[in-house]
Formats: C-alpha cells, sequence, structure tokens
C-alpha cells in the first residue's frame, strides 16, 4: 500500500510485561504523542497475547483512547505466526532436540534473527496498512535495532525514544 504522507516512526522498546501493565509507562508515552504530533499508537502485541496474560487493554491502548486517536496491534496471533513460518528462540530449540539435533548458538542465532526479520516485516506491513503518520511504536528492546534497520532500508523515518525503556 503506498504511503500517502511522509512515514515517520518513533520507537519504544520496551518489555511486555511493561507494555501491558506498567502505569509508569503511560506519561513517558502521553509526552512522547505531544512532542512528535503523533496521530496514531502502533505496538508488537496481539489480542490473543493481551488475553493469556488476562488483560485486556495494553498501555499503549489506554494512551490511544485517551487521546482518542486510531491503535493497532501490529504482532501476528499464532495461527498467523504458523502460516507465516514464524517460530520463536524456544520453537527452534523444542524442534532440534524432538529431531534428536543440536542447534549450535550461532545456527540458533541465525534462525531467531531470520524469524525476528519476518515479523518485523509484518509489522511494517501493518503499519504501512494503518498509514496514519508520524506513529508511536512500542516493540521488545530486542528488536529495536534490527527494525530501524528495516525501516531505513525502506527510507522510513524512524526515531528511537527509548531504546529499552
Amino acid at each position: 500500500m503506498p504511503v500517502t504522507h511522509q512515514a515517520k516512526i518513533i520507537i519504544v522498546g520496551t518489555s511486555h510485561t511493561i507494555q501491558i501493565a506498567d502505569p509508569a509507562l503511560k506519561p513517558f508515552l502521553e509526552s512522547l504523542c505531544r512532542d512528535f504530533n503523533i496521530r496514531a499508537v502502533a505496538e508488537e502485541m496481539n489480542e490473543e497475547a493481551l488475553a493469556e496474560k488476562n488483560c485486556t487493554l495494553s498501555i499503549p491502548m489506554q494512551i490511544a483512547s485517551a487521546l482518542k486517536m486510531p491503535h493497532r496491534f501490529c504482532d501476528p496471533n499464532r495461527t498467523e505466526r504458523a502460516k507465516l513460518g514464524i517460530r520463536q528462540e524456544n520453537e527452534f530449540r523444542i524442534q532440534a532436540w524432538l529431531s534428536s539435533s543440536t542447534l549450535s548458538d550461532s545456527e540458533l542465532a541465525a534462525c531467531v534473527t531470520q524469524s525476528y526479520a519476518m515479523r518485523e516485516r509484518y509489522w511494517l506491513e501493518q503499519l504501512r496498512e494503518l498509514n496514519v503518520w508520524p506513529v508511536l511504536f512500542i516493540c521488545g528492546a530486542d528488536h529495536v535495532s534490527s527494525f530501524c534497520e528495516l525501516l531505513k532500508q525502506q527510507s522510513i523515518a524512524a526515531h528511537i525514544a527509548a531504546e529499552d525503556w
């Protein structure tokens, strides 16, 4: 989908525990929304993951709602991940164990990096579909550098507001 305005993404890396339930994150995100004239909030999260944590509203959802702006979950759920071939580190380890093979640390790192790249491309597709800029994007701290590199490759402006809040 073509971008209709100059795409700009303000990125906050954090842990998913903080993203879901730490009220101290709220004032920081609200400040970013003001400082960067944010028009939408998106996050590496999905409804399935929230439900597993017995949560209905993440902190980014609360911010978007309070500021009356669009919110978007960008992370694929388990079914979508399976269809896309996206796997977690533990899944690679289990597969190796079940097949009685071993993965070296470098092989495991390569598998995880490839899977992260697929997830991050999925997030970018979601943000392009949302097509509201600038957007505040909250993701796991492990993804900040690689996601920024993807954005740079796509000529999308990115600003890291927090690498690991």
